[in-house]
């Protein structure tokens, strides 16, 4: 491989280390401050690229789907995740609305959209325009993306309205769930591998 010996920089101390080949469950760690520099992983590009379309048709279940079913004294309500930001702004939680629309739609969108246009390329063997950009913004998308808070906040709720209502679960709730997973996993083959792919 031709970036053998090249340097890695550390994301958490800035100090740079000669990347070499990992071995099968290998992880190398900052000699400084111990940080995760770099991991093997079992996946290829085109496994993580399955991965992310899979993310893709899922985030839309969870976007679109109901999260919650509530019950109390008449009709069904149904509340999907768009629903939930739209009532907070029109409840007179405009701060709670706008970060939950950044966390839970707009950098979990940003992340799918910016790996599926920088993956698609890569599996077919060419590199994408503005890849150094879109890799950068990956960075900044794996930061705000909280579906894992808005999931956990979203279970809490259902458990606290079970005493008030007839509350259960709906199919965008477990999509945000199997999202969560999804997003892990994906983000555990790390960004320095796109780097490489191109080098």
């Amino acid at each position: 491989m031709r970036l053998e010996g090249s340097l890695i920089v550390c994301e958490e101390c800035g100090l740079p280390h000669r990347w070499h080949r990992l071995g099968h469950g290998a992880v190398a760690r900052c000699t400084r401050c111990d940080a995760v520099l770099d991991r093997s992983h079992r996946l290829s590009v085109d496994g993580i690229l399955a991965l992310t379309v899979a993310a893709a048709a899922i985030y839309l279940v969870a976007v679109n789907a109901p999260l919650l079913t509530l019950t109390l004294r008449g009709p069904a309500e149904h509340a999907s995740l768009i629903d939930a930001i739209r009532y907070a702004w029109t409840d007179g939680e405009p701060i709670i609305a706008v970060v939950a629309g950044l966390t839970a739609l707009v950098a979990p969108a940003a992340f799918v959209a910016l790996r599926l246009y920088v993956l698609f390329p890569l599996s077919a063997g060419f590199k994408s325009p503005g890849f150094k950009w879109c890799v950068r913004m990956l960075h900044q998308a794996e930061r705000w993306s909280m579906v894992e808070v808005f999931t956990v906040g979203v279970l809490l709720s259902l458990v606290r309205l079970a005493g008030l209502a007839h509350a259960s679960p709906g199919p965008g709730l477990f999509a945000l769930g199997a999202l969560t997973v999804l997003f892990a996993s994906i983000q555990s083959a790390g960004l320095k591998r796109l780097w490489w792919q191109v080098e």
